[in-house]
């Protein structure tokens, strides 16, 4: 709902600049004859553009300056980005094939190439990381292709940014005609400049977001758990549950090191059967049984804020129900089991019994010990999503008094950065209409069939972008798909 509420407010505020953009022209107002002058928009439907010309004459100095090492810069990216395409082709096909396979399958799996919606697959709380990473992505790219066409003596004619409904991005206008007189290896290398700029990026992402944590070794610990950073919309019920601050280690018997241990331990008692308690057999005789078929058990108000209803496989075939204190079950326990055979000898497997109030059955309701450090062990009673999605947590576990919120945002952006800029590699590499790869492969075509058949390179040419083209729609399709399964 508030999705629909963000991307209606939005078509509302284009609307309203396209029409007052029109009005204002229309009436020759002044004022914004001077406020277009100053600051010079275009205003199309859905769509704001900025270009200007200031950069251009910074830019150029800085490029001739630079010529021959720029010349060899680029020259290694085009090689680079030349050896991507068909292993990006390759890649494409195979995760098309993936992607089908899922879906047949019912597989609720995340695919490579995936639509990113706000409110669907990405959080509110990483609007903010999403378009930064746009930003900063495109406007690298068409650096590369800007720094990459001044080395080869095209002028600039204008840089710019656009915001297209609410995606922001930046863009280079070259005058066609001069890059068209220029050979085509030379086009070639203007063409692949993007690209080899967004694999540099997504490199240098990867390699800091790799030595973050021996760069920050003195004021922060990783690989021992997590640290909470945030509840969102979680209410916390005293000392024994969630707080901003706490250090976690363990989600039952799963050993928590990162953010992504934490996220696969709570996959895991999602996933499996419940689990238990080992506890010794001279525990049941001093706590009475409640029989199996006796439909209450800690049914009482008191009891149920700190009790919960255990069932034991000890009296086999008879099962019987003990309604106890949980913490003290957990305290007492020597170990975790699934039934009596994962105990010791005289030991018995209690297992948290959930039933619903109105019927006889059991609920899908987990109890969920997580271990923190310097703290009493929490003990949590329902669904394992509840917890993924309100307890935000960092790799980042503090030595001192520092936070780690500002280096756990930094951890995050970098994160995207490596996603979404090695994507664009992935995208404009691929010989797809209206992208890079286009341009690249007709530049390359040219120089293959220099003096030989026009027909044939024709022939192969659209092939090639036929296939491309329909490897990009295939792939974002089927990502698409996957978000609604």
């Amino acid at each position: 709902m508030e999705v629909a509420i963000i991307f209606g407010s939005v078509i509302v505020l284009h609307t309203l600049f396209y029409y007052l953009d029109g009005y204002l022209k229309e009436t020759k107002s002044t004022k914004y004859a001077i406020f277009l002058n100053a600051f010079p928009i275009q205003v199309d439907f859905m769509s704001l553009k900025w270009t200007t010309s200031m950069f251009n004459k910074a830019l150029s100095s800085w490029t001739i300056g630079k010529l021959k090492l720029l010349h060899a810069w680029y020259k290694v990216g085009t090689a680079a980005t030349l050896l991507l395409c068909i292993p990006s082709m390759i890649l494409l096909t195979s995760t098309a094939f993936v992607s089908f396979e899922n879906m047949r399958q019912h597989k609720k799996e995340e695919a490579v190439l995936q639509p990113v919606l706000p409110g669907i697959n990405l959080p509110k709380s990483d609007l903010p990381f999403y378009f930064l990473t746009l930003l900063v992505c495109t406007v690298v790219h068409e650096m590369g292709h800007a720094v990459a066409a001044v080395s080869e003596q095209i002028p600039l004619a204008t840089i710019g940014f656009m915001l297209w409904f609410i995606i922001p991005a930046a863009f280079v206008e070259l005058p066609t005609s001069n890059v068209n007189g220029l050979s085509h290896w030379r086009q070639l290398k203007i063409y692949c400049a993007g690209v080899w700029h967004n694999i540099i990026l997504a490199a240098l992402a990867y390699i800091i977001l790799m030595l973050l944590p021996v760069i920050l070794m003195p004021l922060f610990q990783t690989g021992a758990g997590v640290y909470v950073v945030n509840l969102n919309e979680y209410s916390t019920v005293g000392g024994h549950d969630f707080q901003i601050g706490d250090h976690l280690t363990r989600i039952n018997d799963c050993r928590i090191t990162d953010a992504g241990s934490w996220n696969q331990c709570l996959t895991a008692v999602l996933r499996e059967s419940s689990s238990g308690f080992c506890v010794t057999n001279s525990y049941f005789s001093g706590i009475q049984a409640i029989a199996s078929d006796q439909p209450a058990c800690c049914n009482d108000s008191e009891l149920s804020q700190s009790h919960l209803c255990f069932l034991s496989f000890s009296e086999l075939p008879k099962k019987n129900h003990y309604c106890l204190r949980a913490r003290e079950v957990a305290t007492i326990s020597s170990a975790w089991c699934r039934n009596d055979k994962d105990c010791t000898v005289n030991q018995s497997c209690l297992k948290p019994s959930f039933r619903l109030q109105s019927e006889n059955e059991t609920d899908s309701s987990s109890l969920i010990l997580v271990k923190r450090n310097n703290a009493d062990s929490i003990l949590f009673v329902g669904q394992p999503d509840v917890i993924y999605l309100s307890v935000h947590v960092s790799n980042y576990v503090p030595r001192t008094f520092l936070g780690p919120q500002f280096i756990n945002c930094i951890d995050h952006l970098l994160r995207y950065i490596v996603s979404f800029s090695a994507g664009l590699a992935l995208l404009n590499v691929v010989p797809c209409m209206y992208m890079d790869g286009q341009h690249i492969v007709n530049a390359l075509s040219e120089i293959v069939f220099e003096g030989r058949n026009i027909s044939m390179k024709r022939q192969i040419l659209r092939a090639l972008i036929f296939i491309g083209t329909f490897l990009v729609v295939v792939n974002l399709t089927f990502g698409m798909f996957a978000l609604f399964l």
